[in-house]
């Protein structure tokens, strides 16, 4: 039996996927499967406009800041490659570190943050999280930037291969996908 919540959460994304389509056309880390590629191959392959174009808002006591995929991107990337709890969605996946995104903007020492997908899914990540493993605001998958369809531009990726705790189910609600918002939470 599926839980309500995927259910839910699938249909949100069948529909914000349809409304796509219907639109006009350097940290290294000792964790296994992480590296960071090489800067050159990844200004590269970012596209102009869609390099500039807004991706994320995170809240701060000074107000939202926005940030674009060439910003984000200029943070540092890493490089996973882990199995997920999606068969259809494992590869090799690369962005900044959640840690640099939220040190980027001033919020890097709050004790948990929400994280916001355009289906309107949400969840709390504490911030042992982000200091305990390297999470990454993944950008791209398998060289290519994240679309709407790989359930980009943004997601949330664990090194879940690297250490068993990860293969908990509590951590596969944390992978939050189709990332648009992230806001620091009050305990």
């Amino acid at each position: 039996m599926k839980p309500v919540c995927s259910g839910l959460r699938a249909l949100g994304f069948s529909l914000v996927v349809t409304g796509f389509l219907a639109l006009p056309t350097t940290v290294r880390s000792e964790v296994p499967n992480v590296s960071a590629p090489p800067a050159a191959e990844v200004a590269r392959s970012l596209a102009g406009a869609k390099a500039q174009e807004t991706v994320l808002s995170v809240s701060t006591s000074q107000g939202a800041k926005s940030l674009t995929l060439a910003e984000l991107e200029a943070l540092g990337m890493q490089r996973i490659t882990t199995r997920t709890f999606w068969p259809e969605d494992q590869g090799t996946y690369e962005g900044p570190r959640l840690a640099d995104v939220l040190k980027s903007v001033g919020i890097a020492e709050v004790a948990q943050v929400r994280v916001f997908g355009l289906d309107g899914y949400s969840q709390v990540l504490p911030r042992e999280d982000w200091t305990r493993w390297p999470l990454i605001l993944a950008t791209r998958k398998n060289g290519k930037p994240l679309d709407l369809r790989d359930k980009g531009p943004l997601r949330v990726i664990y090194p879940r291969d690297s250490d068993k705790t990860l293969q908990d189910d509590l951590y596969r609600l944390r992978w939050v996908w189709m990332v648009r918002q992230i806001e620091p939470v009050s305990r």
